[in-house]
């Protein structure tokens, strides 16, 4: 599979989509190795009344018990907004090989506002090993989840 993948960001839109009720904001993490779904996982935040429940940590989480091992080596993580800094850290701690992001931190709205405004790529530039990063994928798409 050569990334960025429209079908997978597609999916996680949908995904978004589907449970942005649920969990508090639209937004959605697909992680994927050898072209194969290891996990998939929405923001649950309001569900979980936990404040780090994003879609991406969700995600990582489930793809660590599924592999059964801390390092996610040639994975990728998709994600239909730009990873905030503690997500794409945990993105490097986990050794991910890349991140494929749509909507970014300058489309924040009202109702989905920014906390901390560290770009997801300042974090990998400063993090090891450094990260592939694919950044407006399907942009104007994941930005209508903004106004769920």
């Amino acid at each position: 599979m050569i990334h960025p993948n429209k079908e997978i960001m597609q999916r996680a839109i949908n995904l978004a989509k589907e449970k942005h009720k649920e969990g508090g904001h639209a937004v959605a993490a697909i992680i994927i190795k050898n072209d194969k779904i290891i996990a998939e996982a929405f923001t649950t935040i309001d569900r979980d009344n936990d404040p780090i429940c994003h879609a991406e940590i969700n995600a990582i989480k489930l793809a660590t018990k599924k592999l059964n091992s801390k390092k996610l080596e040639d994975c990728f993580l998709y994600s239909t907004f730009e990873p905030c800094p503690m997500c794409a850290s945990a993105a490097i701690w986990a050794r991910i090989k890349g991140i494929i992001y749509g909507a970014s931190m300058n489309d924040e709205t009202e109702k989905c506002p920014q906390r901390i405004k560290i770009k997801c790529s300042e974090v990998i530039k400063r993090g090891s090993p450094k990260l592939e990063l694919y950044h407006d994928f399907m942009r104007e798409e994941c930005k209508e989840l903004l106004f769920l």
